[in-house]
């Protein structure tokens, strides 16, 4: 008997498509008491026309198929009428009914051939009851072309291919008419689809175009309410414009020095993430080859811890950088705070007084730049107190009203009890590269200031000589909770499939195939796009398909990611495409999917990275073979 679960419940905002399926499945339902009735009679009468010219056996065998494929379509239909219609999966529902249709034309179709009778007159009432089977259809299972194709295909090719079998001219004359029935009444029933899709696509577009026009009049509604509201603030509010008049005006002079440097900090950073990439890359293939108690393992830690150090101040740079958009997901403020602080402990002879809101909100921001900045400030206020205090680290809710109404924000503040900054240093202490400590660089605070804004929040700085410095960071709030998170695995896994590497560096280029060799795939790389595009052509004509490309958004003199990606795409739609890059800054990197593209892998990457990532792309597709 057909059975089928209801399923899950579709996503809020689901497609127009799912939609028009959803209506056309309910027409399906709709009918089928109707073609199951007229199959319930029609059996009886077909059987009993039949009975003094075929074998009784073979009609009642028959007829008991017949009504037991009935009353299981009746029982799918009854489900699904009394099923939660918010919660009904429109194309698990769809498919069932088209396995009903597809097993009632079935048993029509075997009519042809097991109630056919050797006179001519019980032959042409057979042909005629299928026939009639056939119309009948065309209009209850016209909403949907796979239910009566399934229905229609057995039911008339069935007859047509006996007719054919008895071979003389009288009979094939009539498997032809035959075959131009099925034909003519599957042409007739796909013009009913057509219309029926059409009235039920206007009809959706009709509700949807109601429920934008109500939403539309809620929102400005809600506008009007809003905006006489803020008429009786108007002259705190212009006060308070004035006096924020003067921090705006210094924030886009700080702004301008920083967008001066941002060219040129993000070509150096592009160029050293490639280095980095390849010494980082081989050192971690080397400890790989080394045995855990190897002398020379020693060695190669101090060489990666280096380059971990040297990829945090390229990631500096970056950040201020031109561009340098966060790649922001929704983490718990509360916990950045915390692993800063246990970081900023380590060693430290001050003391920190952490006090967090228990119900402090969540935040859409990047972890690694937020974590960056809060290590900044707090490695800062440990160096203004060398002898030692008390750091005060407080985190807590914050409700601000603008025009344009009241929105939610996190604010995390720092204090210390150090020397303080004087008056003529605290304008320019978020100027890059300028610091009063001995072997600086003048990155820290810049690079703060310049990702507190690229997370549209800010950053504002008290201090008083001899009595301390406060920074306050203000980072809009979100309104989600956090999800549980997923625990990494610990052990690097290897894979199978074909990859096709593009990078126009050779030692990178080399790295990557040596790698991902060791993990168990086949390998081939290009220099750039058109070779890249050549190779996997002749791939694909030699039977040798690629599983994934890994693809260079950046390429001197040659074509780059974006559009290698775009035209693999045209070739194979089906193939998993990574972007890799130096430039975080890159909008692909921060939103890759948005682009084309199932992973990105930022410069510069860890053997560890690379493993987590095909291993994620590279998901079985059961359609690929």
């Amino acid at each position: 008997m057909l059975s089928i679960s209801p399923g899950p419940a579709p996503a809020p905002g689901h497609s127009r498509t799912s939609q028009i399926l959803a209506a056309q499945v309910r027409l399906l339902y709709a009918n089928a008491t109707l073609g199951i009735a007229v199959t319930v009679i029609a059996v009886p009468l077909l059987g009993r026309f039949e009975w003094p010219a075929v074998s009784h056996p073979v009609i009642v065998g028959w007829c008991l198929c017949m009504w037991a494929v009935s009353v299981a379509r009746f029982v799918l239909a009854r489900r699904y009428r009394a099923a939660d219609s918010s919660r009904l999966n429109p194309v698990k529902w769809g498919d069932a009914f088209a396995l009903g249709a597809a097993l009632a034309g079935a048993g029509w179709g075997a009519a042809g051939f097991l109630l056919y009778p050797d006179a001519l007159a019980y032959q042409v009432y057979l042909y005629f009851i299928l026939g009639g089977m056939m119309l009948g259809a065309a209009s209850l299972l016209a909403p949907r072309p796979e239910s009566f194709c399934a229905f229609m295909i057995p039911t008339g090719v069935a007859p047509v291919v006996r007719l054919v079998l008895q071979g003389d001219e009288a009979h094939l004359s009539m498997a032809l008419l035959a075959l131009l029935f099925t034909l003519a009444t599957l042409v007739t029933t796909r013009r009913i689809y057509l219309t029926i899709l059409s009235s039920v696509s206007h009809k959706i577009e009709n509700q949807n175009l109601l429920e934008d026009l109500q939403a539309s009049k809620d929102q400005l509604e809600i506008r009007v309410r809003h905006r006489t509201a803020e008429l009786h603030q108007a002259a705190e509010q212009l006060r308070a414009e004035i006096k924020q008049r003067e921090q705006v005006e210094e924030q886009l002079l700080r702004a301008r020095k920083l967008e001066s440097l941002g060219v040129l900090a993000g070509g150096i950073a592009h160029d050293f993430n490639n280095f980095l990439t390849v010494v980082q890359g081989n050192v971690e293939m080397a400890k790989l080859q080394l045995a855990p108690d190897e002398p020379v393992r020693a060695i190669l830690d101090q060489t990666s811890g280096a380059c971990q150090e040297a990829a945090f101040l390229s990631s500096q740079l970056l950040t201020f950088a031109k561009g340098g958009a966060p790649v922001r997901r929704l983490v718990s403020v509360a916990e950045l705070v915390r692993n800063a602080v246990h970081l900023a402990r380590a060693g430290a002879q001050t003391g920190m007084h952490v006090n967090i809101a228990a119900d402090l909100r969540c935040a859409e921001a990047d972890p690694g730049q937020i974590g960056q900045v809060l290590h900044n400030i707090l490695l800062n206020a440990r160096q203004a107190m060398p002898e030692g205090g008390i750091i005060e680290v407080n985190a807590a809710n914050l409700i601000t009203k603008d025009a344009a109404g009241t929105d939610p924000w996190v604010r995390i503040s720092i204090k210390d009890y150090g020397c303080g900054i004087p008056a003529d240093n605290l304008p320019r202490i978020f100027d890059p590269y300028f610091t009063t400590k001995p072997g600086g660089q003048g990155l820290g605070l810049a690079t703060a200031y310049a990702i507190i804004a690229k997370h549209r929040g800010n950053l504002s700085v008290e201090s008083q000589p001899g009595f301390g410095t406060t920074f306050t960071i203000d980072l809009p709030a979100s309104c989600q909770q956090l999800a549980s998170p997923s625990l990494e695995p610990a052990a690097l896994k290897s894979g199978t499939g074909r990859l096709l590497v593009m990078d126009d560096e050779e030692p990178i280029r080399r790295l990557l195939e040596t790698v991902l060799i060791n993990f168990g795939y086949q390998v081939e790389t290009a220099r750039d796009g058109a070779e890249a595009i050549a190779l996997f052509e002749n791939a694909k004509a030699l039977g040798r398909e690629f599983d994934c490309a890994l693809l260079d958004l950046t390429v001197r003199g040659g074509m780059g990611g974006m559009e290698a990606a775009r035209k693999l795409k045209e070739i194979a739609p089906g193939l998993k495409l990574v972007v890799s890059s130096g430039y975080a800054d890159a909008p692909v990197v921060s939103d890759f999917r948005r682009y084309g593209f199932d992973g990105v892998l930022p410069k510069p990457w860890t053997i560890a990275q690379i493993a987590e990532l095909f291993e994620r792309v590279l998901v079985p597709d059961p359609k690929r073979s």
